[in-house]
């Protein structure tokens, strides 16, 4: 790190020592400046990705599929925590509102991940996650057009309110994105508000839907156990050829959550990037129709 700052430091006096005119180095100065982050500040960030890297290395995950998953006990909370998840997919009684994740689960086309504890905010947690996002991308173009990583926890020890499990939720991804092995990507905003903001990790854009234990009318969004079911954002594309198919896909999963749901469907359900929308009030949707909004202005606060 320190060689790299002082490269950097060589190449600003070079550049001093060869400007024929005061103007020429005022310039330079404003040019450095006027970076969003400066020089420094984009080392600082190279440099925790690369660190990032070698630390997730050291950390052991086991993504499952249907079949293994199946032969666990019946009495293990994963295995538990699995059929009700499956249970919630293929009601008979009613359609849940994603279809595409009901055809993965049937499809065997979705990879569990089974925390350890209902603790987000432990960061050791999140290290559990962050290897398992990484681990996911690397096959998740062979798992077919339907895949998803489904990420649950334990059964909850304490109680905890729709807001409390929101809260949760986004301090998880805070330190997901401290844990990124690869820096944020330029063309995306950091901005949560933005309506082309959504979250990246390991270079990848992604959606992310939570079910929770406490919600009560929006059933769409309950299970036993918390899970966030994750999803890379060119599985979208390659689902929705057209803006046509794409808007056609939101109106089907509005119109499955009012029959679903206890509730209306969320002013919230919108597609990507249009005005006045944003994928940060969609991740968490809360158990009654008004909007939850993201406690972070930016994922790379400290």
């Amino acid at each position: 790190m320190e060689i790299i700052i002082l490269s950097h430091l060589c190449t600003f006096l070079f550049s001093f020592a060869i400007c024929k005119t005061y103007r020429q180095l005022v310039r330079k100065v404003e040019d450095v400046l006027s970076k969003p982050y400066g020089y420094l500040s984009s080392l600082w960030v190279a440099s925790r990705a690369s660190a990032n890297v070698k630390m997730l290395k050291a950390v052991h995950v086991e993504l499952l599929d249907r079949q293994v998953v199946e032969k666990y006990d019946t009495d293990t909370w994963q295995r538990q925590a699995y059929e009700s998840f499956g249970t919630i997919l293929c009601a008979r009684d009613r359609t849940f509102p994603c279809i595409y994740g009901t055809k993965g689960y049937k499809a065997n086309q979705l990879d569990f991940l089974f925390l350890e504890s209902t603790n987000l905010s432990d960061m050791d947690v999140a290290k559990v996650a962050a290897k398992g996002i990484v681990e996911y991308h690397k096959g998740a173009s062979t798992r077919g057009r339907n895949t998803s990583l489904v990420i649950m926890t334990p059964p909850p020890i304490v109680e905890r309110s729709v807001d409390e499990y929101h809260k949760l939720f986004w301090s998880f991804l805070w330190r997901l994105r401290k844990l990124d092995p690869k820096p944020w990507p330029e063309h995306v905003p950091e901005n949560t508000s933005d309506a082309h903001w959504c979250f990246n990790f390991d270079d990848t854009q992604a959606f992310i839907a939570v079910l929770t234990p406490a919600h009560q009318q929006r059933l769409s969004r309950y299970a036993p156990n918390m899970c966030m079911i994750y999803q890379p954002r060119y599985l979208f594309d390659v689902l929705f050829t057209s803006e046509k198919n794409r808007a056609s896909a939101t109106k089907t999963v509005r119109n499955l959550a009012d029959k679903y749901d206890l509730i209306r469907h969320s002013p919230d359900i919108s597609d990507y990037a249009l005005t006045g929308s944003t994928e940060s009030r969609q991740y968490f949707l809360l158990d009654e129709n008004e909007t939850a909004h993201c406690p972070y202005p930016s994922l790379e606060v400290e």
